[in-house]
């Protein structure tokens, strides 16, 4: 098997992260999880976020930036010669999905279930922390990508920050997560 970008090497190759189902089950589930706690511990704070109100009072737009996104995506796919196949448009849900999980856990909820008790700029530094660790851990990347991982996260939480929309970060994560693992293990 030829090395990976972004995954460490692994003394056993039973170690590496090879297919779309490792994927799924050792980060996505990750990540759910880490996000339904998050909404369930204070889900008043989560249903009553201005963070979400720009999606809540202009669902349409969202549904047709993302519709754009994801239609960019797949020319990309085929501007590189992929035939589109069944795990292409999983691979590209996957990333949507995980893009959500990550922004409402460690860049909305955490920060706000954790700012009360360290203050607010140690939870988002906790928070970005622990969104590259887990990456570390689940995914296997190697130590300056989850470096890179901590840096994009306090920029997403920035973002978030200006523009009090969770929405524009998932977009953002989304986009930008494509161009960082365009395609599932098995098809690298």
């Amino acid at each position: 098997m030829r090395k990976r970008r972004l995954q460490r090497p692994a003394k056993d190759q039973n170690y590496l992260i090879n297919t779309f189902n490792q994927v799924l089950a050792r980060h996505f589930l990750t990540m759910s999880i880490i996000a339904t706690i998050c909404i369930f511990m204070s889900i008043e704070s989560f249903v009553d976020s201005i963070y979400l109100k720009p999606l809540t009072s202009s669902p349409v737009l969202y549904f047709f930036i993302l519709t754009a996104i994801s239609l960019f995506f797949i020319f990309i796919y085929l501007k590189r010669g992929y035939k589109i196949e069944s795990i292409h448009l999983a691979w590209l849900i996957y990333l949507l999905f995980i893009s959500v999980a990550e922004e409402i856990a460690f860049r909305m909820m955490l920060p706000i279930l954790l700012s009360g008790t360290f203050g607010m700029i140690s939870a988002v530094l906790f928070s970005n922390f622990l969104f590259a660790y887990i990456h570390y851990v689940t995914l296997r990347w190697k130590f300056i990508n989850c470096v890179v991982a901590f840096i994009g996260g306090l920029g997403l939480s920035r973002l978030l920050v200006s523009t009090e929309d969770v929405a524009i970060l998932v977009l953002v994560h989304y986009f930008f997560t494509f161009f960082n693992t365009p395609l599932p293990p098995e098809r690298r």
